[in-house]
């Protein structure tokens, strides 16, 4: 059976609605990444989640290769809390913290290597088959070269890439054999298959993306996930209060922040999204007239409540971050499904 080498699924020339339509046999890639990659068209484009049981699947195969395990910077930032890495407990691991050129432009390399140099120091205390770690973004320049020079050094020639879903697994693979023969698009679910490929004397095997039933992305359409995913160098949202406020995020996240005296509150978003800031008093109403019908037809918000004496940050995978600064109670309302996290790191 014949592969697409841009999402490894099968092809077929009898469904024209189902995935892996080509009108014949002799083409290379399906008509969904072929028009992913050509037009830019995503009429074709459905979220195909792949189970997260038929990927480990995929992974068991490939037990004696080194596992290029793929983190997108957001999650990275609660790693520690996060149930990833338990995957990889039986494989050698690159660990990868990628995408980091989307933190603010006062979170510089210098501050970033701080960060993450401590976090992995404690992660290998607790997963000793990391065997080494990367940063990377879409600028930096000598990213191949440590990439090759960490295989070379551990003699290893069959290379997995693995991960969440949309942690950039395809476009790290592209970018490290200077090709683009993988499809990739801003939306997860885009890898349906397995997909392996020979450059120079090393086999890559791409991989579809593990579902994250604590992520934002696993829930949203792809309208919504297209209007909150950050794909830019973030400006945070910044206010300063001093009575009670409630803060909206496109019906996705409700803040209401309680100072005892003044507080602040930076929401590390997508920069086109803006933040509705309204009197704590009026809150209420303003979900009610705005965001509640939408809200039910995706998900109940949940309600957790927080007080915070100097300073906390708030991850929500999928859709960002919220520090909050300043004695005060906070009510957070995230998606029901979706776990909030607090994370360790300042920044």
């Amino acid at each position: 059976m014949k592969k697409c080498k841009g999402c490894g699924v099968t092809l077929q020339t009898i469904d024209r609605e189902g995935v892996g339509y080509v009108p014949d046999l002799e083409q290379d890639y399906c008509q969904r990444c072929f028009r992913l990659s050509h037009y830019g068209d995503t009429t074709y484009f459905k979220t195909n989640y792949v189970s997260n049981e038929k990927i480990l699947d995929i992974y068991r195969r490939y037990v004696n290769s080194l596992f290029v395990v793929i983190v997108d910077i957001i999650d990275a930032f609660v790693l520690k809390q996060d149930d990833l890495l338990d995957i990889f407990r039986d494989h050698d691991v690159l660990l990868i913290i990628n995408k980091t050129d989307i933190l603010p432009e006062n979170v510089d390399d210098g501050k970033i290597n701080r960060i993450f140099s401590k976090m992995l120091f404690e992660l290998n205390k607790k997963y000793p088959n990391i065997k080494s770690a990367i940063l990377s973004n879409k600028f930096e320049t000598h990213f191949n070269d440590q990439f090759f020079s960490i295989l070379d050094e551990m003699k290893v020639r069959n290379v997995v890439f693995a991960g969440r879903a949309n942690a950039g697994k395809s476009s790290l693979i592209n970018k490290l054999i200077r090709n683009n023969p993988l499809t990739t698009s801003m939306y997860p679910g885009t890898t349906l298959e397995e997909v392996e490929i020979m450059y120079k004397d090393y086999r890559f095997i791409d991989t579809p993306g593990l579902v994250d039933v604590n992520n934002y992305a696993t829930y949203l359409n792809t309208e919504k996930y297209r209007l909150s995913k950050i794909s830019k160098m973030i400006k945070p949202q910044i206010f300063q209060l001093h009575e009670p406020q409630s803060y909206f995020y496109d019906g996705l996240l409700r803040v209401d922040i309680v100072p005892k005296d003044k507080a602040s509150v930076a929401f590390y978003i997508c920069n086109e999204n803006k933040i509705h800031r309204t009197k704590y008093e009026n809150g209420d109403d303003y979900y009610q007239k705005h965001y509640c019908e939408f809200v039910l037809r995706v998900k109940p918000l949940g309600i957790t409540d927080y007080s915070i004496t100097d300073s906390k940050l708030f991850v929500i995978k999928g859709l960002g971050m919220v520090k909050i600064s300043g004695e005060c109670l906070v009510y957070i309302h995230s998606l029901a499904n979706a776990k909030l996290y607090e994370s360790e790191v300042e920044i």
